[in-house]
């Protein structure tokens, strides 16, 4: 049984194409908006109801079963099972990141995963023998994503400091998502989009037009010059 995704997370379908995600490419989603977490949650939780593998690197302490779950259990199905696909590692010092990196491709080998993520990969890098290590991990990082055909997605905070700018200049795809009020805007390489949120209750005239359904709840502002 194939997960029906769209209907889970309609920012992801109407403002960031899923097609994006290739193999063998780096893809970075950043911005402090809690969105970016979730989205990648969201991402986790379709592979997972695929019956595919993921494997989640956490670096912030901010991998949230409870979000997951109750995603799965949207979608219909078991999360006990979901969640047994989704395989968590916790850096919390920038050597534990050092290792759980150099031991990606002996955990590729052993899962086999659709997705691999990394949570605020750039976020325990802040010492001086972290800035030193950070260069070699993300190029570590880019040649097993490219040479084991992976989809891997990274989170940022998306800031001006050093690491998340090195982050984002060895992405294939940079995803950024800001949040202010209710006004969600989604920059997607080129293009950029805006999403009106809806407090829950609350119902828009295109919602008995199938508008979420055709992406209609995202607009699109206009091509990055």
């Amino acid at each position: 049984m194939q997960a029906s995704f769209r209907q889970s997370n309609p920012l992801i379908y109407g403002c960031i194409d899923p097609s994006g995600f290739q193999p063998s490419s780096l893809t970075v989603i950043e911005g402090t908006s809690k969105l970016v977490p979730d989205t990648i949650f969201k991402l986790c939780t379709r592979a997972a109801c695929s019956e595919q593998d993921v494997i989640l690197v956490d670096g912030a302490n901010s991998f949230n079963p409870y979000a997951v779950s109750r995603a799965v259990k949207l979608l219909g199905f078991e999360p006990g099972s979901a969640l047994s696909r989704i395989h968590v590692a916790r850096a919390f010092t920038e050597y534990q990141m050092d290792a759980i990196i150099n031991d990606l491709r002996e955990a590729v080998a052993r899962w086999e995963p659709q997705l691999v993520t990394i949570l605020y990969l750039s976020n325990l890098f802040s010492t001086q023998d972290g800035k030193k290590l950070f260069g070699p991990i993300l190029k570590n990082l880019k040649e097993t994503t490219q040479s084991l055909n992976l989809v891997t997605v990274v989170t940022s905070f998306g800031g001006i400091w050093w690491g998340d700018r090195m982050v984002a200049g060895n992405a294939d795809r940079v995803i950024r998502i800001d949040e202010k009020n209710t006004i969600i805007r989604v920059q997607d390489g080129d293009n950029l989009f805006e999403h009106v949120s809806v407090p829950p209750g609350q119902t828009r005239f295109i919602d008995f037009m199938g508008g979420e359904m055709n992406g209609q709840n995202c607009a699109q502002l206009q091509g990055a010059a």
